[in-house]
């Protein structure tokens, strides 16, 4: 029964694991005749418990662990800066801001120094430490058992989608190309999920094969790419060709959809790969007649480099597939250390802490000047309520205020009729099974029911009365009002004006990666480089799109409307790189022209990136389409020269000229769509930017 309902229900099943967490240490507590133990135990096991509300299948021991640490650290500093109020104000904006920097640390060390600080303990203070470390330890290791309700979104699962969906990719090769943009989305969408799922379970353990498998599936989005290019120059070139490509993208989608079958225990269909090199080899055997005919064997020859690299890709990973597939026991390792913001106001996350930091020193402040009973829940308001956006901390206050009001409400009843520590323990577990079993439907709801268990559990350690709720109302109220100043005062328009800068940094970035591509083309393969830039290219765009997405929360906020625009053909220029690229990736000998054409583009880029920085319109100086023009004359010329080899010597097949003519003729299509796609891209991202 527990587990239909669980599995029925992922949000009840959190609600009754964590309820459990605080409300069982009180049971304990008032059986055994020590209430204010059982109560500094709950609110500790409370504190710890709120860690996982933003991940609750996801959430992992360490992890857990780490708040509980943060836990006893606030305790810690709370005890030491007990009757020093205005030494409290720097150390609790600090904290406040550290939780923003640092997620493995959050809001846990300033909640519990403000805690500590603004009350009187119940119990002596070593004693105080250790429960409710004890009650962080409860929940730490309550919420991470492998309850049925956790087991919702499980890595394979996560994997196994990622692979389906390259699958589908790989299977629309040869569709429309409406279809082939919307499964490279989904497919891009599911990898992305899977590298972020993958991130998140280092917390438990480094699973060095669930890195090598979402690195397998990147490589073979990339070859995905590069063969849609090439398949469409070839449909181009001679739609009349008949030499298996049917059946070779149906063996190359069936063998990554039998990635996606081993995670999923379904059974894994074989499928012979067509002997599609022999078929190659066959058209080679006749004497080219013309360049139509070599720039054919150019592009089968390519896609079957990108047939082999995606089997090698999944070949290498066997392994590590079965691992993840049949995971075993590992112990423990370290985590890397999350990579450090960039200490500038750039950066959304460090203005958010700035913005935190200061409410929350603003909150301590006036609890230092005007020490009142329940004071912390001032700076709890603000440390709580304060969202990176203006528009997201408005929809917060009312929220909090309205949940609050309600809350404090209904707790004041109960208090009302003082109840027994049977009956306060009852309502401390309604209260908290609705707080964790909602807070994922709204704040509101939260708001609401933690206000109501938060002053029950407080009753618990200090008996209270009724008027304890007008307070926390009023003080929430207060420190929201802290908050909307904040967050109107500070840069609450952070991302509207920096977005033409985001745009330029993405348009730099794209040039970068075009440059080191250049490199490639002369001779000087860098695969991790190259790698790199692409990752940094993909990382500015991610940066344009997410800014999109906070601008309608800033005052007075919206984006240009062809925003998005700029956003998918910054995308399409990435996709002719990757072709590009792995054209070039084998040793391509005399290339001709091609790094200036890549060169060119690195510059059209580049310069168009300055001339967004100085709100300035950008004109081409036609350097692209010049080197693009050389490129089909030195290609031209390479066709001549090996017409005369082969009436020369029809059977020699092994000379340079063709060598040259078949690297040129396989990157002529790759580059001239990149021209036409970095043009279209500078063209609309300064108009958007003006």
């Amino acid at each position: 029964m527990w587990s239909s309902l669980t599995n029925l229900k992922p949000g009840l099943g959190h609600g009754l694991t964590a309820s459990a967490c605080v409300v069982a240490p009180l049971v304990v507590g008032a059986v055994t005749g020590h209430p204010l133990g059982g109560g500094t135990v709950a609110l500790g096991a409370w504190l710890v418990a709120t860690r996982a509300n933003a991940d609750p299948a996801g959430t992992r021991l360490p992890y857990m662990l780490g708040a509980t640490l943060a836990l006893a650290c606030g305790v810690l500093l709370g005890i030491a800066l007990s009757g020093h109020g205005l030494l409290m104000v720097p150390v609790a904006a600090l904290l406040g801001g550290i939780g923003v920097l640092v997620p493995f640390t959050g809001p846990t060390a300033a909640l519990t120094l403000l805690l500590t600080v603004a009350n009187p303990l119940p119990i002596d203070p070593l004693p105080h430490l250790g429960l409710q470390l004890l009650g962080g330890l409860i929940s730490s290791v309550t919420l991470t058992l492998p309850w049925p309700w956790r087991e919702t979104r499980p890595l394979p699962t996560t994997l196994a989608e990622a692979a389906a969906a390259l699958a589908d990719l790989v299977a629309a090769t040869d569709g429309p190309a409406e279809e082939w943009d919307a499964r490279r989305h989904v497919a891009s969408a599911r990898l992305t999920e899977a590298r972020t799922a993958v991130a998140r379970y280092r917390w438990q353990r480094r699973s060095t094969a669930a890195e090598s498998l979402t690195a397998a599936l990147r490589r073979v989005l990339y070859e995905a790419v590069a063969l849609r290019s090439l398949n469409e120059a070839l449909t181009k070139r001679a739609p009349d060709v008949k030499v298996g490509m049917p059946e070779l993208i149906g063996s190359l989608e069936a063998g990554v959809r039998a990635f996606a079958d081993v995670l999923t225990g379904a059974p894994v269909t074989i499928r012979e790969p067509p002997d599609f090199a022999r078929r190659v080899d066959a058209l080679r055997g006749q004497a080219p007649d013309g360049e139509r005919e070599l720039l054919v064997l150019v592009v089968l020859r390519q896609i079957g480099h990108c047939a082999d690299r995606i089997r090698e890709t999944l070949t290498a990973v066997a392994e590590p597939l079965l691992e993840v597939a049949t995971p075993g026991w590992s112990p423990l390792r370290l985590a890397s250390m999350p990579r450090a913001p960039r200490w500038s106001l750039d950066d959304p996350h460090v203005r958010h802490a700035l913005r935190v930091g200061l409410g929350t020193g603003i909150a301590s402040a006036i609890i230092a000047v005007y020490p009142l009973q329940h004071a912390q829940w001032l700076a709890i308001s603000v440390l709580l309520t304060i969202q990176p956006t203006y528009g997201e901390t408005f929809a917060r206050v009312w929220a909090r205020i309205l949940g609050s009001t309600i809350g404090a409400v209904a707790a004041a009843l109960v208090l009302f009729a003082h109840p027994s520590y049977g009956l306060l323990a009852l309502g401390v577990w309604v209260s908290a099974v609705a707080a964790f079993t909602l807070v994922a439907a709204h704040y509101t709801y939260w708001a609401t029911f933690m206000t109501a268990c938060i002053l029950l559990l407080i009753d618990f350690q200090i008996p209270q009365d009724p008027g304890v709720a007008g307070a926390r109302i009023l003080l929430t109220i207060i420190g929201c009002l802290i908050s909307l100043v904040c967050t109107r005062l500070l840069w609450p328009r952070g991302e509207v004006v920096r977005l033409g800068a985001r745009v330029a940094r993405m348009l730099a970035a794209h040039g970068a990666a075009a440059r080191t591509v250049a490199q490639l083309s002369r001779g000087r393969p860098d695969g991790a480089k190259t790698e790199d830039r692409m990752a940094a290219a993909a990382r500015a765009a991610e940066a344009v799109s997410g800014a999109l997405g906070v601008i309608p929360h800033e005052p007075g906020g919206a984006a240009p409307e062809g925003m998005r625009e700029v956003v998918e053909a910054a995308e399409r220029v990435r996709d002719d790189l990757i072709t590009v690229a792995a054209v070039l990736r084998e040793d391509p000998g005399d290339v001709g022209p091609a790094p200036k054409v890549l060169d060119a583009v690195a510059d059209r880029l580049e310069g168009c990136a300055d001339a967004v920085r100085a709100r300035e319109p950008y004109r081409s100086s036609g350097d692209v389409d010049t080197a693009l023009a050389d490129l089909g004359a030195w290609l031209g010329d390479l066709a001549d020269r090996r017409m005369d080899e082969l009436e020369l010597e029809p059977s020699d097949s092994r000379t340079e000229v063709r060598r040259a003519l078949l690297h040129a003729a396989a990157a002529d299509h790759a580059l001239r769509s990149l021209g036409r796609d970095s043009s279209r891209l500078c063209k609309i991202a300064t108009a958007q930017c003006e």
